[in-house]
């Protein structure tokens, strides 16, 4: 199965933080023999950003390293197509959050998300 990640469940899940349900996490292992984690540009994006301003435990070049070591990780391009995707979406939510989620729309993948807002708008199936 393929899986779409936002940002705090991969930060989370490189990081081993207990925050990660066991579900997400089940998800993120089971890519290991068979499907793929994309990765959201605007995640990388976010990642940088948060990542230079401590907010979180691992470096965006140690995030890449683990993507870049891992061949279940694959980085999704922004394009026009998500772009389009995106602005049809409707429910209230950050630029990024609709990106990543017009990502998942796109792939026909699963979200793998805790963020309520997302979940509850059931656009795009998440996983917990």
């Amino acid at each position: 199965m393929n899986y779409v990640t936002d940002t705090h469940s991969l930060v989370w899940y490189f990081t081993e933080d207990p925050r990660l349900s066991e579900t997400a996490l089940n998800a993120f292992e089971n890519t290991v023999d068979e499907g793929t984690i994309f990765i959201p540009a605007v995640v990388l994006a976010e990642i940088m950003f948060i990542a230079k301003k401590g907010r979180i435990a691992i470096s965006f070049e140690d995030t890449i390293k683990k993507i870049e070591e891992n061949e279940n990780f694959k980085v999704s391009s922004l394009n026009i197509d998500i772009l389009k995707i995106a602005d049809k979406i409707e429910t209230d939510m950050e630029m990024h959050d609709r990106l990543i989620v017009a990502t998942a729309k796109y792939l026909e993948a699963s979200l793998i998300t805790k963020d309520e807002n997302i979940r509850t708008s059931e656009i795009v199936l998440t996983v917990w």
